[in-house]
């Protein structure tokens, strides 16, 4: 679960250090207290896009840290292993926004893709913008998947269906071959003979390219490395200086070592000496090995200004022809061995899709079922929810067929795409159903509710809080609400608010309220808008309301 996010400098945030525990977390205050920059932060740190006008401004940078136990998070533990880092029991996240932005990753660094990856793994955001995504059709498919636990059969799917696209592209290459005939195997193999006939070897440019300027500059290099020679041979200091020093060394041993140096000396010239003969000998100074070294480098130039840019991509390409050559010397063979392995993979796609499709048709009837008794508890008795799927002309990477949420929100209406028929409170309301029915499959740790009570209030604002609450016992659940008859279910009760600060700029501060008296003024607070006595007695009712819910469900 999430322990801890630290916060600094994010847009009116100066510092902030928020403490979570498990179960369900409300974060509470004014309209504009700033509750979702605390969603912000996080979704911040699991990855999301940042740009430098959530920086506070007068600040170079802002940062976010947060902390997660991992001790119930094996999938999230194996994705760290993943990226070479220690699967330790504890995950620290954390992200700088500035001219220059930064991911870390348990202190190491990290890429926000990274984050994105492991946040998957940890954390459900799920706000307006969600909200949103639900009314999207790929998203209702993959939450049907998810419920359906047809996850690894769409996996399976989609590695058949990559398989299956790759053997038909390998079948199209092959009868494009055939289709352009004699014609273009002739080219093909001009192309070939031309690079065959240059006996083409990796570097041979660069050796060539040295060797020229040998040959070039021969004249001068046989006088200087001559000269050279002639002048360590006519040095007869050297020996003279090594007998000296070892007849010294018999009378007195201290001159030993620096007989035994001018010795090691003296072989290391007589050896040099050696070398620049070899090298004198080696140089070639005729006319027509420059020639011959021009016209090779010319060729290979031309290669390769046809064939890449470079030798290494001109022989591979001579290695391509002759390999499309051999296939095109079997055409036939090669098409109808192709088109059985296309035959094949197609027989494995529609067998994966197949298999799918059956998990989906399962799932589409129990998540029906499931939502719409969800959705009777949330004051939507009668209202018809259900998951259709619509047949594909084509097997896609992601299955045969494509699922759309229906529904209706009172009896006797015809349903229609969810997209389509609900309101801002109805969406709400079945996304919360949608998520608690799914909660078990998703297996994420944490889930983050942002604004789940828009356009909902009253007693179906209390069903939603004991859901939320019921699922606070399966899962850690953080809301940001402004209601009242949610909040009261609370684990953990965290207020944002909206302080001044230095420099007259205002900030936000978040706190928990512990005790039974603070939580009744913060609802007093939400429900009239200031703390009097009425609305303290109705505070400490819904609270006394909530424990006893809470207990009998």
């Amino acid at each position: 679960m999430l322990k801890e996010l630290q916060v600094q400098d994010l847009a009116l945030v100066e510092r902030a250090r928020v403490a979570f525990g498990p179960g369900l977390n409300l974060l509470t205050g004014e309209t504009g207290s700033g509750k979702s920059l605390i969603v912000d932060a996080l979704g911040l740190v699991l990855g999301a896009r940042a740009t430098l006008e959530q920086v506070r401004a007068g600040a170079e940078r802002a940062r976010v840290e947060a902390l997660f136990d991992l001790e119930d998070a094996p999938a999230a533990r194996r994705a760290l292993a993943d990226l070479g880092q220690e699967p330790n029991a504890e995950l620290v996240l954390s992200r700088e926004i500035g001219r220059r932005s930064v991911a870390r990753i348990n202190g190491r660094p990290g890429t926000p893709a990274q984050l994105r990856e492991l946040g998957k793994l940890l954390v459900g955001i799920h706000g307006q913008h969600e909200q949103r995504l639900l009314l999207d059709q790929d998203a209702q498919t993959s939450l049907l998947d998810a419920f359906a636990g047809a996850l690894a059969a769409r996996e399976a799917v989609a590695a058949a269906h990559a398989d299956w696209a790759a053997a038909v592209a390998r079948l199209q290459e092959l009868e494009r071959l055939q289709a352009r005939g004699r014609r273009e195997e002739e080219y093909l193999r001009w192309q070939l003979h031309e690079l065959r006939s240059a006996n083409l070897r990796p570097g041979e440019d660069e050796e060539l390219i040295a060797e020229r300027a040998v040959v070039r500059h021969a004249a001068r290099l046989v006088e200087l490395v001559g000269g050279a020679i002639e002048a360590l041979r006519g040095d007869e200091s050297l020996p003279s200086a090594t007998v000296a020093v070892r007849q010294g060394a018999e009378l007195d041993p201290r001159l030993r070592e620096a007989a035994e140096r001018l010795e090691a000396v003296a072989a290391e010239v007589a050896d040099l000496g050696a070398q620049l003969r070899r090298y004198l000998e080696g140089i070639d100074a005729d006319p027509g090995r420059l020639e011959a070294i021009e016209s090779r480098l010319a060729l290979l130039d031309q290669l390769k200004r046809r064939h890449g840019g470079s030798l290494e991509s001109a022989i591979a390409e001579r290695d391509r022809l002759q390999a499309q050559l051999a296939t095109m010397e079997d055409l036939g063979g090669a098409i109808e061995r192709a088109a059985r392995e296309a035959a094949a993979a197609r027989a494995a796609l529609d067998e994966a899709a197949a298999a799918l499709t059956a998990l989906r048709v399962d799932g589409a009837a129990r998540l029906g079922r499931a939502v719409s008794m969800e959705l009777a508890g949330l004051r939507l008795e009668g209202a018809l929810f259900e998951v259709r799927l619509h047949p594909r002309s084509e097997v896609a990477a992601d299955g045969a067929e494509a699922a759309e949420m229906w529904f209706a929100a009172n009896p006797g209406e015809a349903p229609g795409p969810l997209a389509r028929v609900a309101s801002g409170g109805e969406l709400s309301r079945v996304m919360l159903a949608v998520r608690t029915t799914g909660a078990e499959a998703d297996r994420l740790p944490t889930l983050v509710f942002d604004e789940v009570d828009t356009g909902i209030g009253g007693e179906t604002a209390v069903q939603v809080g004991l859901r939320l609450k019921a699922l606070g016992g399966r899962r850690q659940v953080l809301v940001v609400t402004h209601l009242a008859q949610i909040a009261c279910f609370a684990d953990h009760h965290l207020v944002v608010e909206k302080v001044p600060g230095p420099g007259g700029r205002n900030v936000v501060r978040v706190q928990e309220l512990d005790e039974v008296r603070d939580r009744a003024r913060e609802l007093a607070r939400m429900m009239s808008g200031g703390v009097t006595e009425k609305a303290l007695a109705r505070a400490h009712e819904l609270l006394e309301e909530a424990g006893r819910a809470s207990r009998a469900g």
